[in-house]
């Protein structure tokens, strides 16, 4: 998923046959890894979003601090967050089907073009600070609570930036058919998250479950 100044998408497209959950919703088990001090009331509030929007089960890990492999400080102290995404896949359990870390701190990443180049002016897109980064389809994900706690409709827009982030785990593209599905791209505008709902389109629930 891409969407500049909120949450972002390793596109990794592959084919799919059949629905893109390929098991029953209450036997996927997704896990929350919170690092540093996230709220517990915000805990609850994700925790309790994904499930009832997925059906899922929602395991949390120990708190626990990221580590100063993935600190950069170019604009501004930040943690990578394609570097926890490396980190996250390769300590997932098995018993895990997906993994979203929930960060206290900012996070960033460098913003490229359809051609893979670093977007120009790269003073400003070589490490772009985000609120999330997703990989499509793939085992993890991980979302900043650090700018979003600054702004306003705070709690509504994380509840649809974690929906979206998992959302792009299971292999949803970004939703062209919508207007107001939570699959839809926020064209590098937050306020964009405001007009969807927290809820699937018809055309993303049919690609997630098949036909209903």
């Amino acid at each position: 998923m891409r969407i500049v100044s909120s949450f972002f998408l390793l596109f990794i497209l592959t084919a799919c046959n059949g629905p893109l959950l390929k098991k029953s919703p209450e036997k996927v088990v997704v896990a929350i890894q919170p690092y540093g001090k996230i709220p517990p009331a915000i805990m609850d509030t994700v925790t309790k979003t994904l499930h009832d929007m997925y059906g899922f089960q929602i395991i949390v890990y120990p708190s626990k601090e990221l580590p100063k492999s993935a600190f950069i400080n170019i604009k501004s102290p930040r943690y990578r967050a394609d570097s926890i995404l490396h980190m996250q896949e390769r300590w997932k359990p098995d018993s895990v089907d997906y993994l979203m870390g929930l960060s206290q701190y900012d996070i960033s990443m460098t913003d490229r073009d359809k051609n893979g180049n670093i977007k120009k002016p790269i003073s400003k897109y070589k490490d772009w600070g985000v609120f999330g980064l997703g990989s499509c389809p793939g085992p993890t994900c991980v979302v900043s609570i650090f700018r979003l706690r600054k702004r306003e409709n705070y709690i509504d827009r994380l509840k649809k930036i974690v929906v979206h982030e998992l959302g792009h785990n299971l292999g949803l593209p970004h939703c062209d058919d919508g207007p107001t599905c939570v699959m839809r791209d926020a064209n590098e505008n937050i306020k964009n998250i405001d007009k969807e709902k927290l809820e699937l389109c018809p055309s993303c629930k049919k690609k997630l479950y098949g036909e209903q």
